[in-house]
């Protein structure tokens, strides 16, 4: 809104309402101009304990209230949906169309994350670590924040990073011709072959590090400059240890992101989800980095529509309530962490952390170069 404000402010001036894409499409179904708690706690604008538009931010960014939508809880009816609409997207005139939320609460309740205690986490190309809680989780570093969930008398704190799967993605078509040669020879996934060096290399990846900034960081760090680094490269260095650090340094990330809400609400199972979670390697080692036992559903991939489509259901009485999503994405699998690999990765986290400290003024110098 503040963009926009300042540069088209002829829009800005004739502008009627501000709403997010799904919140585009209710308008388009019914009619009518709402958005949800979830959505709305996304925007930096929302009082998420009241659940009401802010007007104390309001004033500060002297932004219009008006353009603002009116709040629901994401299992609100927005409206029926007209006979225009029915035409163009061949469904029944009148059919009822759910609010629904933002992406995060979405995959929280296809996770079956639905009751206090439970968390999750996302391994795609960013990822995030989120739980259910009956409160909002303030940190007082502000390395986290909150979403509302679909449940409107739950929230979900969350911290996400940038570039998990965009990492091992990256580091798969930068540096594994070989290997793309060799999978397509053998009709084999590359993923596969880069997951047998990693279980190939040990533990710590020989002492390399790899910090997994490569389009700056969200939380923990919040910190637009920062960059990818390896750090520790030695002649004796292998490639399977720069695969395994790809796959550590995402984990080592996520465990200070746990570790925080571990603080008031010690977390032991966490369901995992997204494409990520396909790969057995990186969940062992990101069990042994948290020491923590992880658990996978049937659906990994479809989680976040499945949330979404059982939101529709509990809005329209098909289900009584969120928590009957169990039913729907049984758990399949568990990995649980190796005690004797604790030690390495408690040892190696405060030097990752300290690596990144240091190189924060390195990182600033490179950006300003590089403008």
């Amino acid at each position: 809104m503040l963009w926009v404000k300042e540069n088209g402010p002829e829009l800005y001036a004739k502008a009627y309402k501000m709403i997010h894409a799904k919140d585009y499409v209710i308008f388009k179904l019914t009619g009518n101009i709402v958005t949800d708690y979830s959505d709305g706690s996304g925007t930096n604008l929302l009082d998420i304990s009241s659940k009401t538009w802010s007007q104390e931010l309001i004033q500060a960014f002297d932004i219009r209230g008006d353009l603002l939508p009116e709040l629901h809880p994401s299992t609100d009816v927005a409206g029926r949906m007209t006979a225009e609409a029915a035409h163009a997207c061949g469904l029944a005139r009148g059919t009822p169309v759910v609010i629904g939320g933002g992406d995060g609460s979405c995959a929280c309740v296809g996770a079956g994350v639905v009751r206090e205690g439970n968390a999750y986490n996302v391994i795609g190309t960013s990822s995030w670590i989120s739980s259910a809680a009956s409160a909002p989780y303030f940190d007082d570093k502000m390395r986290t924040f909150n979403w509302v969930h679909l449940d409107p008398e739950l929230y979900t704190p969350c911290g996400t990073m940038q570039a998990a799967g965009l990492s091992y993605q990256w580091y798969k078509n930068t540096l594994c011709r070989d290997e793309e040669v060799r999978a397509r020879a053998e009709g084999r996934s590359i993923y596969a072959l880069m997951d047998e060096d990693v279980m190939n290399a040990q533990p710590g990846a020989g002492g390399l590090l790899y910090l997994p900034y490569l389009i700056g960081e969200r939380s923990p760090q919040w910190n637009l400059d920062a960059r990818g680094t390896f750090v520790g490269l030695r002649a004796s260095t292998q490639k399977q240890d720069m695969t395994r650090a790809v796959l550590e340094g995402v984990g080592f990330n996520l465990r200070i992101i746990l570790e925080i809400f571990n603080r008031t609400q010690p977390l032991d199972n966490i369901i995992m989800i997204g494409g990520g979670a396909k790969g057995r390697a990186w969940l062992q080692i990101l069990a042994d980095i948290w020491q923590k036992t992880l658990v996978v559903p049937t659906y990994i991939e479809e989680a976040t529509s499945m949330g979404a489509a059982i939101c529709g259901g509990v809005g329209i009485g098909l289900y009584k309530s969120f928590q009957e999503c169990g039913d729907f994405n049984r758990i399949v699998d568990q990995i649980k962490p190796n005690p004797a690999h604790k030690a390495v990765y408690d040892s190696l986290l405060p030097i990752f952390q300290s690596t990144y400290e240091q190189l924060i003024p390195v990182f600033g110098q490179l950006a300003a170069w590089n403008k």
